[in-house]
């Protein structure tokens, strides 16, 4: 069994740390092609913020109707080589570029438009593309200066339309890295960016833009905040599922060696009783002790006791199965305390093997209580038992009794073995007893402290311990008050 649970933990162990990897590993491929999506999206909305920039500044050239305004035909021209790229010789560039800017052009020009072959547009479309905005951004900059921060204003429109609720800023840049303007606001200390694919704004190549988005990663947090709450939300339901699992087991596993425990000494306990009063009959039948008034007498009183044990063995049992009844109640009634004791303790003093001594303080005499008395009776014997039976060779019991507005306090205290803190939740458990096994030194089947604790819940109460090894125990009793219930014998 032991060898079973350590697989079955190993197994569900390795079955979880698998989920995590699994649900890691999607949610990072999700990232990726999160963060991927988002690089595209601001690519395609910095290229059209551009363009829509150029198409307002020629506009307004065209609107321009003062004196120095300069009016006429922008012309760009791209010379190509006749291979195609996939022709062309290594580190070959395959497209050159020139431009040409017209004013008031003279009649009967004979430029001629460009011609390429199919095969060659198609290699190279993105490249002719990227080359007419360098030569249209720079023809348009040089007639009428772009300022960086009309792009920036654009883009952010494009942006916010799309969701994308971030600071953002252009530069302005001369090779690949060198800053020569930038929209970007004083004190702004840029952290995560994520930067757009740099446009050149000149033939040349040597002059572009790019656009930068600050702490994009948030944005890509937010758009997966779904698919990371129900991830969690699955791990840790799968998780729970586990230990839900691996708890059961292992109270299933002990609920079985409890079992097991009171089926023995339950075999034991009805053994015994059974097998004295055989032996007492057989020998008065044996030894023809029936005419023998004295033996006779003893042997019939060893049978009664044994049967009366025998008897006590099966109504615990019976009053265990009551009180699992959904529809059982209690007979609640106010009655005085003290008095109910008093009538326990002579015959618990008197039938014990061993020398017992019980004092009861009633503190706020004289005390009530609410409670049912025949199963508060029950309760009472099953925890004074108990403390004559954990104790040493003689037992000194302390009852302490004490009325509060609201409920009624019952302390018993012994000078037994006491009990180990590991022990203190347990033990109010059915069945459940210290020290496990089919020990025979102390007669019980764990059902006693475990009645207790249910009628006081019952009752509307509970109980606790507090208890020291080897320095005994003391368990409190609290039934409280129900609230239509008239409190008298009161000082």
């Amino acid at each position: 069994m032991k060898i079973q649970m350590h697989l079955i933990t190993l197994f569900v162990t390795l079955s979880i740390l698998g989920i995590f990897f699994f649900q890691g590993y999607w949610l990072w491929n999700q990232y990726t092609m999160e963060s991927r999506q988002m690089h595209e999206r601001i690519d395609l909305l910095f290229k059209q913020s551009i363009a829509e920039v150029l198409a307002i500044q020629v506009e307004d050239m065209g609107r321009d109707t003062s004196a120095t305004a300069r009016h006429g035909k922008l012309e760009i021209g791209i010379s190509a080589d006749s291979l195609s790229r996939a022709q062309s010789q290594p580190g070959r560039r395959v497209v050159r570029y020139y431009r040409n800017t017209i004013f008031n052009p003279e009649e009967g020009s004979n430029d001629a438009p460009l011609v390429f072959t199919k095969e060659y547009y198609k290699e190279s479309y993105d490249a002719l593309r990227l080359a007419g905005t360098a030569g249209i951004f720079e023809m348009v900059n040089t007639l009428k200066p772009i300022q960086i921060n009309q792009i920036d204003s654009v883009w952010g429109i494009h942006l916010r339309q799309e969701g994308i609720q971030a600071v953002h800023f252009v530069d302005a840049l001369f090779g690949r890295d060198t800053v020569i303007d930038s929209s970007r606001p004083p004190g702004l200390e840029p952290k995560h960016l994520i930067p757009t694919q740099r446009i050149s704004t000149s033939m040349t190549e040597q002059f572009g833009l790019q656009g930068y988005i600050v702490n994009a990663n948030w944005i890509i947090y937010k758009q997966m905040i779904f698919s990371f709450a129900a991830s969690l939300l699955f791990v840790l339901i799968t998780s729970a599922c586990y230990a839900y699992l691996i708890r059961t087991i292992l109270r299933q596993k002990t609920v079985a060696q409890i079992k097991n425990d009171f089926v023995n000494n339950m075999t034991h306990e009805l053994k015994t009783p059974i097998t004295v009063t055989y032996s007492a009959i057989d020998a008065l039948q044996t030894f023809n002790l029936v005419e023998q008034k004295e033996k006779r007498e003893a042997y019939f009183n060893l049978c009664k006791q044994q049967l009366k044990h025998l008897t006590e063995l099966v109504e615990k049992i019976l009053s265990m199965a009551v009180d699992e009844r959904k529809n059982f109640r209690l007979q609640r009634e106010v009655f005085r305390l003290a008095p109910l004791i008093e009538q326990l303790i002579r015959p618990l003093e008197l039938r014990a093997s061993k020398p017992v001594h019980i004092r009861m303080t009633d503190e706020t005499e004289p005390t009530e209580i609410d409670a049912d008395p025949l199963h508060l009776k029950q309760m009472l014997e099953n925890l004074l038992d108990n403390a004559v039976k954990y104790s040493g060779e003689e037992v000194h019991i302390d009852i302490r009794i004490r009325q509060t507005a609201n409920a009624t306090e019952i302390r018993v205290t012994d000078d037994g073995i006491g009990i180990a803190p590991s022990q203190q939740e347990r033990i109010f458990e059915r069945f459940y007893r210290v020290g496990n096994g089919d020990r025979h030194d102390v007669k019980g089947f764990g059902l006693g402290l475990s009645y207790a604790k249910d009628m006081a819940e019952r009752h509307g109460g509970n109980i606790h311990v507090e208890s020291r090894e080897h320095h005994g125990s003391t368990f409190t009793l609290i039934i409280p008050f129900r609230h239509d219930t008239r409190i008298t014998g009161r000082r």
